[in-house]
């Protein structure tokens, strides 16, 4: 039987992992629910589906749904996946699942609540699978992330991407110290970290936005084994033992695999990876790194146009800036006020 699946937000990451998600078996996505109207049935034909609204209760009342996608914006997580969870559906929410930890934490709160799954798309966990394999429970005795990218960013809206392979691999953090510098006023340019997790594993994480390109690696080390991923999103890498390669790590599509997983999970009534419970202890890790660094989230702006949102070119933008730091295109205008994204 099919996983009947409704999908709220398919602009551009929404879009991503709605094709994913009708390209599997075992999965019919029935429903699409965005504000733009040109834009869900521009979708809606692409992927053959006859129902689309433009808010997610609208869907809730009209269609008998397994499951649903939250892939709006960010500000939006929270309302819609209580609402989905409320309605009796599971939800998996694109990352970060809110900006605070208390947020979070209603979230997951509602999942139990309900009965329903929650899990936060976090692609990268899946391409570190294989490298938790190699360190078993007792996991690596070092860890080393970075995440640089040439644009400046929120750290507690984007910086989870690296957060959450160090909580998959490590655990729940003891100790955290960590140094920052600002881009700007509001902005976090540079940060470093180090973090010693409860099961004695060292970790130490990076971070660089304004810099030249991008990186995102990974590393671990311990019971006499080396394993280097060369990039989180895709898992690719290899694994070493007495100085030597004993394996290569070809690259994965990590959402796909998170959707397949979320499937699963959902039809064999399995607690997900990245549940809603690991997703309170990845924001809480967060926010320490951020607190530990001198960091604070920053309040909503007041331009109206949200906080971060997507150009059309692909690339994230920061809500105080004209224009998109990648393509140079003037975006005002083109994301909408911060009390309609929030809509249900």
């Amino acid at each position: 039987m099919s996983l009947k699946i409704g999908v709220t937000g398919v602009g551009h990451r929404g879009l991503q992992l709605a094709r994913a998600a009708s390209a599997l078996d075992d999965i019919s996505i029935l429903a699409i629910a965005d504000l733009d109207s040109g834009r869900r049935e521009n979708v809606a034909r692409e992927l053959g589906v006859k129902n689309t609204y433009e808010l997610l209760s609208h869907m809730l009342e009209s269609v008998e749904l397994d499951a649903i996608f939250v892939l709006t914006p960010d500000l939006a997580h929270k309302d819609q996946a209580i609402a989905a969870l409320e309605a009796g559906c599971h939800v998996l929410v694109e990352k970060p699942p809110a900006y605070s930890v208390e947020d979070t934490e209603a979230m997951s709160v509602a999942s139990e609540k309900a009965g329903k799954h929650l899990m936060v798309a976090w692609n990268r966990t899946f391409g570190l699978l294989r490298a938790r394999e190699v360190f078993g429970k007792d996991g690596p005795e070092v860890l080393l992330a970075d995440y640089v990218r040439p644009n400046p960013a929120y750290l507690s809206l984007v910086r989870t991407h690296i957060v959450n392979p160090l909580y998959f691999m490590g655990g729940l953090a003891d100790v955290v110290v960590a140094h920052g510098s600002m881009y700007d006023d509001i902005q976090e340019g540079n940060l470093a970290a180090s973090i010693r997790f409860e099961n004695g594993s060292l970790g130490q994480m990076t971070a660089s936005h304004g810099s030249g390109g991008k990186s995102e690696r990974f590393t671990a080390y311990g019971d006499g084994f080396s394993v280097f991923i060369d990039q989180t999103g895709t898992g690719r890498g290899r694994i070493l033992r007495g100085g030597k390669i004993v394996e290569e790590l070809s690259d994965i599509d990590t959402v796909t695999a998170q959707i397949q997983h979320f499937r699963d999970c959902c039809k064999d009534d399995r607690v997900p990876l990245n549940s809603g419970n690991d997703a309170v202890e990845i924001m809480k890790l967060t926010h320490a790194i951020m607190d530990a660094a001198g960091f604070v989230v920053p309040k909503a702006p007041q331009d109206q146009r949200g906080w971060l949102l997507w150009c059309g070119c692909g690339e994230k933008v920061i809500a105080e800036t004209n224009r998109c730091p990648e393509c140079g295109e003037d975006w005002q205008g083109w994301s909408l006020p911060t009390e309609k994204i929030m809509k249900v």
